[in-house]
């Protein structure tokens, strides 16, 4: 038994076909399927709401709440302090304060560079990073995700600071200053 594939317009052997919940064949060949619903799941993910939702969804994920044993050290959970609609609560002041501060601008703004954020997924994009991208972070790294430690920035910003605290920023500052009054005698 043939089926023509609504597609491509091919004709396939039945097999070629996926089968519904209700035992019928679906409309398309299994690799127009397969085409389609790629190409349906790149457009949901690469939308902004849908991109920020998972990005904040992934703060709340089982496998960072409840780290497992990785060689002979178990990574450090954190388990936050805020809910996922608080945390929307926190990204709408963000963004209403980056409104304020840049009133040109819609809000989308890293706080630490103040360059605009974007929400871009390459599907097979094979480890590469897209530093403009948004993310979130812990301004103090020996704190949760809870009110008041949660800044909203670009995966650059987020990469950049790391793990460093504000005392390592203190004496970079510092240094900073000691090596323009050193300049200023030469």
């Amino acid at each position: 038994m043939n089926k023509q594939c609504f597609m491509c317009k091919k004709i396939f052997p039945i097999n070629m076909f996926y089968v519904t919940h209700n035992n019928r064949f679906f409309s398309y060949c299994k690799s127009c399927h397969i085409m389609k619903n790629k190409k349906q799941k790149f457009i949901y993910i690469n939308k902004e709401d849908n991109y920020i939702k998972t990005t904040l969804q992934h703060v709340f994920s089982r496998a960072r709440t409840f780290p497992k044993l990785k060689g002979n050290y178990r990574r450090k959970g954190w388990i936050p302090e805020v809910t996922l609609e608080e945390m929307y609560g926190e990204l709408l002041l963000h963004i209403q304060l980056m409104k304020d501060k840049f009133p040109t601008t819609n809000g989308r703004l890293c706080r630490y560079c103040e360059q605009p954020w974007t929400t871009i997924r390459i599907e097979n994009n094979k480890g590469r990073v897209i530093e403009s991208n948004f993310s979130i972070d812990r301004f103090d790294t020996k704190k949760t995700y809870m009110k008041g430690n949660i800044v909203f920035c670009c995966v650059k910003c987020n990469s950049t600071k790391r793990d460093s605290t504000k005392k390592d920023w203190l004496k970079y500052l510092e240094i900073d200053k000691e090596l323009n009054e050193e300049n200023k005698t030469k």
